[in-house]
């Protein structure tokens, strides 16, 4: 049952979803129906699970604040059951403050 298999996959995607929120986290997971992805039924399902991570930090130099802020980021992912070699930097934010910088980073995670 096609259906059935699809409407699982799309309760376990919200339930991953908001799993995600509660700690500091975006994910999505996209999928499809046999069909679509495999050329008919009875074929394999693909899907694809991602997340994002945002982690703040501060330093006294800018790269120290990236770092800083890139490593919250990391933590969240990998409190989430994301493993590190799953995850990149997406782009970090950075500013002067006082003689300090502070930094936003994301984290981008797919499996």
């Amino acid at each position: 049952m096609i259906h059935s298999s699809n409407r699982r996959l799309r309760v376990a995607a919200a339930a991953l979803a908001v799993s995600a929120g509660l700690l500091g986290g975006v994910a999505s997971a996209q999928a499809a129906s046999a069909d679509t992805l495999a050329g008919g039924p009875g074929r394999t399902v693909r899907a694809t699970e991602t997340a994002t991570f945002t982690g703040s930090g501060t330093g006294g130099t800018m790269g120290s604040a990236i770092e800083s802020a890139t490593n919250v980021a990391y933590s969240f992912a990998q409190a989430a059951g994301w493993q590190r070699s799953q995850c990149y930097r997406l782009g970090s934010d950075v500013r002067q403050s006082g003689g300090w910088w502070t930094s936003v980073s994301t984290v981008f995670c797919q499996r």
